[in-house]
């Protein structure tokens, strides 16, 4: 099964490459254009941890919508399992357009358009400091980091080879619960919204009576 999948940022978003340089500490992941996305590796992650979580409230309540072996299926996380997750880097919407756009003004102005300069249309640097126990900023503390600007709309369709519903409507229930990603999550950054295709259908499933197999 494959399932179109929006993720919509709803508050600055930093998915950090890794890289920094004289002016910026902390950057975010572009591709060759200067166009942001959201790594599919990152993505798996966030799904595992959120789908744990799901299976821990719902240990909690003392419901059974969804077990940990199905989430570890899922995830292929047990040497048995034979469901394939297939999750690639997401894109900004109407990416080939926009991505053909660039493409041609940066071989026709060079120049003046890099690929850093289109980082900017999507990007803003914020800049953040450590406090001492008296509220005073330390010395050398003082760093900036390039977040993303919401709200922007990242796509993609995850594939689900040899699963069952089960695992579908895992998935599903881990996606509705995904909501913060990227640094700095604890000052307000990275609020996210996923949805899924068919994936209200599939909730509803999860929580009738008899949903879960």
């Amino acid at each position: 099964m494959e399932y179109k999948v929006q993720i919509k940022t709803e508050s600055p978003l930093c998915l950090n490459s890794g890289k920094a340089d004289v002016n910026i500490d902390t950057d975010i992941v572009h591709d060759a254009f200067g166009l942001p996305y959201f790594p599919g590796k990152r993505l798996r992650g966030l799904l595992y941890e959120s789908a744990v979580e799901v299976v821990e409230m719902a240990e909690l309540c003392q419901k059974s919508f969804v077990t940990r072996r199905t989430v570890e299926e899922l995830f292929h996380r047990c040497a048995d399992s034979t469901v394939e997750l297939i999750i690639p880097d997401f894109q900004l919407e109407d990416y080939p357009e926009m991505a053909a756009e660039w493409q041609y003004l940066q071989k026709a102005y060079g120049d003046l358009i890099r690929p850093e300069s289109v980082l900017e249309t999507y990007a803003s640097i914020r800049f953040q400091t450590a406090l001492d126990e008296d509220g005073i900023a330390k010395e050398t503390s003082l760093r900036n980091i390039r977040v993303l600007d919401a709200p922007l709309t990242f796509v993609g369709k995850i594939q689900v080879n040899g699963g069952e519903e089960k695992h579908f409507q895992a998935l599903a229930l881990a996606l509705a619960n995904l909501r913060r990603a990227g640094m700095n999550r604890n000052r307000g950054f990275g609020r996210i919204c996923c949805s899924m295709e068919e994936g209200d259908a599939l909730l509803a499933q999860v929580f009738s009576e008899g949903g879960r197999k």
